[in-house]
């Protein structure tokens, strides 16, 4: 299928994510904790739509998070004295090692690269300088004042791009945030999936690929 448009979730799709769980795990052997009880905690945290209604940056959420952090584990302000640090290291992630040469292969065969992504432009500047291949147009939830998986993201996306079966792969690495509101739209999706996770619901996506290399068979 010949496309026009390419959609991208940007974290856990294109930039890894790894280092901040593994922060979040240092912070809990810091503080005597199961590392893994604190990581799926944060994880949940911030993957629950209740945690952004309403909405609010994502530099609130991550210190909305770490606060949360406190209260399950009884730790007073501790998780939340790391805010600044978390944001930093935020900034500082870096791409996965198939995704530049991925992306500027559909670059230079003139795709349009668009990232929908859960974060704000404090954040994501830093970002989108480390995938070094320009994007047409980045979308955050700053911009449409909603998360995904909410629907008003992908919608808005939707109107202002006239996407259709024929023109369009949206790309992402999340089940619930991408791939479950992706099918509600009938977009074609291709799941990145890394860690070969397991749906957890009956929602499809098109392809399942392992990354961005592999998604190239698909697209093109």
């Amino acid at each position: 299928m010949k496309s026009n448009y390419l959609t991208f979730d940007c974290y856990g799709t294109l930039i890894n994510t790894d280092p901040v769980y593994q922060w979040i795990e240092n912070l809990a052997l810091a503080a005597g904790l199961d590392p893994q009880a604190v990581r799926n905690a944060y994880a949940s945290y911030e993957d629950d739509p209740v945690s952004v209604q309403p909405y609010l940056d994502f530099a609130d959420l991550v210190r909305e998070n770490l606060k949360h952090l406190d209260g399950m584990f009884d730790q007073e302000h501790f998780f939340e004295s790391h805010y600044v640090e978390g944001l930093q290291i935020q900034r500082n992630l870096l791409p996965y090692p198939d995704i530049v040469p991925a992306l500027q292969t559909w670059h230079d065969q003139g795709y349009q690269l668009i990232i929908m992504s859960n974060s704000s432009w404090d954040i994501m500047s830093a970002n989108l300088a480390t995938l070094k291949v320009p994007f047409d147009v980045v979308i955050t939830a700053e911009d449409v004042q909603a998360y995904k998986p909410d629907l008003a993201f992908f919608e808005a996306v939707q109107k202002q791009f006239g996407f259709t079966s024929a023109n369009h792969w949206h790309v992402a690495r999340g089940y619930d945030s991408d791939v479950v509101p992706a099918e509600q739209m009938g977009w074609p999706m291709l799941w990145i999936n890394r860690d070969q996770a397991k749906p957890s619901r009956t929602e499809k996506p098109t392809h399942t690929v392992a990354d961005l290399t592999a998604a190239k068979a698909w697209i093109g």
